[in-house]
C-alpha cells in the first residue's frame, strides 16, 4: 500500500503533466456545475484559497464574483488557521510562499471549498500534510466542498483525524488524454 507522500507524490506529477486545454476544460465544467449548486447558490461567506500551479483552479471565481463575500486563510502560530476577507490589494506572502490576507479579522464562512490533492469516495482527502484544515474543521459546523480533476480521485483508508468534505465536484475525463 502507497504512503500518503508516496500518493501527494504521483498526483503532484500527474497534474504537472496534466495537459493544458483538459484543465481549462475541466475547471470550467466543475466550477459552472459548482456554481450553480444549492451550496454555492445559498452561501453568504465563501471560504476559498489561493490556488497553485499543482492544485484545482479557482481564479475565476476570485474574478467573477457573484456578490459573495470571499474569504481566503491565513495561516496562524501553532498550526492554526483562521479565514480572513479576500482583498486582492491586501495580500502577503506567507512562510510557505502562499499569498494570505493581511487582516487578522477572523471571519466565519457559510461555505469552504477545501483545497487538497486527493480524495476518496467519502469525501477524505489527501492534502499538503501540514493539517491546517483538519484542525480548522474540526471546530466548524458550515458546509464543506472541494472541486477537483477527474485524476484526483483514489481509494484510501482516511486516518482517525481527517474529517471530509460533505460534497465532491469532480471533473470528466475527457477520452481524448
Amino acid at each position: 500500500m502507497e504512503s500518503k507522500a508516496q500518493r501527494r507524490k504521483k498526483i503532484v506529477e500527474l497534474s504537472k503533466k496534466f495537459p493544458f486545454d483538459e484543465k481549462e476544460r475541466q475547471t470550467d465544467e466543475v466550477l459552472n456545475i459548482l456554481k450553480a449548486s444549492p451550496l454555492w447558490v445559498s452561501a453568504q461567506k465563501i471560504g476559498l484559497y489561493m490556488p497553485t500551479a499543482i492544485e484545482f483552479d479557482l481564479t475565476k471565481l476570485f474574478t467573477e464574483n457573484q456578490e459573495k463575500e470571499l474569504l481566503i486563510p491565513k495561516c496562524l502560530p501553532q498550526r492554526q488557521m483562521i479565514f480572513a476577507k479576500y482583498d486582492p490589494n491586501q495580500l502577503v506572502r506567507s512562510d510557505f510562499g502562499l499569498l494570505e490576507p493581511a487582516s487578522n479579522l477572523a471571519v466565519e464562512p457559510d461555505l469552504i471549498l477545501v483545497p487538497g490533492l486527493i480524495w476518496n469516495e467519502q469525501g477524505y482527502r489527501i492534502g499538503f500534510g501540514g493539517g491546517y484544515y483538519d484542525r480548522y474543521l474540526s471546530n466548524f459546523t458550515g458546509k464543506t466542498a472541494s472541486v477537483l480533476y477527474d485524476f484526483q480521485k483514489a481509494n484510501f483508508q482516511p486516518e482517525a483525524h481527517d474529517i471530509p468534505v460533505q460534497q465532491l465536484f469532480i471533473g470528466e475525463k475527457n477520452n481524448e488524454y
